[in-house]
């Protein structure tokens, strides 16, 4: 996604602790149920709404979980491991197992990345 107009590089001021967080917790939820094609449609905010944190445009922190398996999506595409049976068998011999414990399978792994695209974009 592409964003037009200024973005911060502080919290906003209602933050009066002036505390960064580990997350943007002025996010707001995906409004879009569909992409859209055309050009700067389909973006989550209009310029005037908006207020991201240049590096804070996510709802928490991320769980072990997620950033082992981050990590772990990292190598597997670092080895120009691209096709999804691929990454299933790279990950079941070199990264974590599912959040069960289990190994994965194709299916596993598009059930967890749209519960994760479920956590960020609601």
């Amino acid at each position: 996604m592409s964003e037009v107009g200024p973005m911060l590089t502080h919290m906003p001021a209602a933050n009066t602790a002036g505390l960064v967080q580990d997350f943007n917790p002025y996010l707001q939820a995906f409004r879009a149920a569909r992409r859209s094609e055309a050009a700067g449609k389909g973006q989550i905010y209009n310029a005037p709404e908006r207020e991201l944190i240049v590096w804070q445009t996510r709802p928490a922190p991320p769980t072990e979980f997620e950033s082992s398996l981050a990590a772990a999506l990292e190598q597997v595409f670092a080895q120009r491991i691209y096709e999804l049976p691929d990454i299933v068998a790279a990950l079941n011999r070199d990264g974590p197992r599912t959040r069960l414990g289990e190994p994965w399978t194709e299916q596993s792994f598009v059930a967890t990345f749209r519960e994760l695209g479920q956590l960020a974009f609601g």
